[in-house]
């Protein structure tokens, strides 16, 4: 069995090979198909998280659900042979009696990090994958996005040449609309920026907690809002962005944080999957209860 120390050097010498590629793996092609959107498991219909996202898209399918060897049986699925199973990992929570100082017992957790094997549909016969009846609204304006975002109270100024939040003020400044290549490059941007406004003090708290990087701080705290941003787009069906310019450009720190430290980009990927969640719950209804980061579907 893997350590602990060995499926995180291993999740994280993938994810550093797809940077290297020059793609990040969380970036992602616009595609129209009925099963767009987050990785989810078959059986479960349940959306997998935080750096499984990552580890799953980074892989190519066009469908978006997944399920181990046996779970696909018992929808009427078969793996095709000669597929190879793609590796996600989970916390698994233990439990155990110990003695306190006065020689109580006392019950005392823990979680484990284990690893899972899945199947993506497409290496399958591709049985039916009944989908929970909802209503689907449109996107021929990107109205849900203008909703999510506008529902935030984030202060967004238009106006000028660049694309920044700054902290201090706590405001967003972006170029106008009018002035980007498209509305997809309009949407990453903004989704990208309102990342970082998730992580101000008075929110998750999430920016100052960061500076434990060092020089490195700026670049990851990149990262998590990159992350979050693309994770957005995918949530409200938005079509992302083709232009790497920036992504490039921060290359080189990215790499840096994650060769430095194998929890890195666990890090990262939890936290934009907080920040996601803080944003989105501005604007939508109860829903059923995706699964947690780490935890097994």
């Amino acid at each position: 069995m893997s350590s602990q120390l060995e499926i995180r050097a291993r999740v994280t010498a993938q994810i550093i090979e797809a940077l290297k590629a020059g793609t990040p793996p969380w970036r992602r092609p616009w595609r129209e198909s009925a099963d767009m959107g987050f990785p989810a498991n078959a059986l479960t219909k349940k959306a997998y998280r935080g750096v499984n996202v990552l580890l799953l898209q980074a892989q190519g399918f066009g469908s978006r659900f997944w399920a181990t060897y046996q779970q696909w049986q018992n929808i009427g699925g078969q793996v095709q042979k000669g597929e190879r199973a793609t590796k996600i990992v989970f916390y698994k929570p233990f439990s155990k009696t110990v003695l306190d100082n006065d020689g109580n017992e006392e019950k005392e957790e823990f979680f484990v990090l284990r690893e899972y094997s899945v199947f993506n549909a497409e290496q399958c016969n591709r049985p039916t994958i009944h989908l929970p009846t909802k209503t689907s609204p449109t996107f021929i304006d990107f109205e849900p996005a203008e909703k999510a975002i506008e529902a935030t109270g984030a202060d967004i100024r238009f106006g000028g040449n660049r694309a920044v939040y700054k902290i201090e003020p706590d405001y967003i400044q972006l170029p106008p609309k009018q002035s980007f290549i498209s509305e997809r490059e309009y949407y990453g941007t903004a989704t990208h920026e309102i990342g970082h406004w998730s992580g101000h003090e008075s929110r998750l708290n999430r920016l100052g907690k960061n500076d434990r990087f060092g020089s490195a701080a700026y670049a990851f705290e990149e990262l998590v809002a990159e992350i979050a941003g693309c994770f957005m787009c995918t949530e409200l069906n938005l079509p992302q962005s083709e232009d790497l310019t920036n992504q490039n450009a921060y290359l080189a720190n990215w790499l840096k944080v994650l060769q430095k430290d194998h929890g890195a980009i666990m890090r990262a990927a939890s936290q934009a999957s907080k920040a996601v969640d803080f944003i989105l719950a501005f604007s939508r209804e109860a829903e059923v209860e995706p699964v947690p980061a780490g935890v097994q579907a």
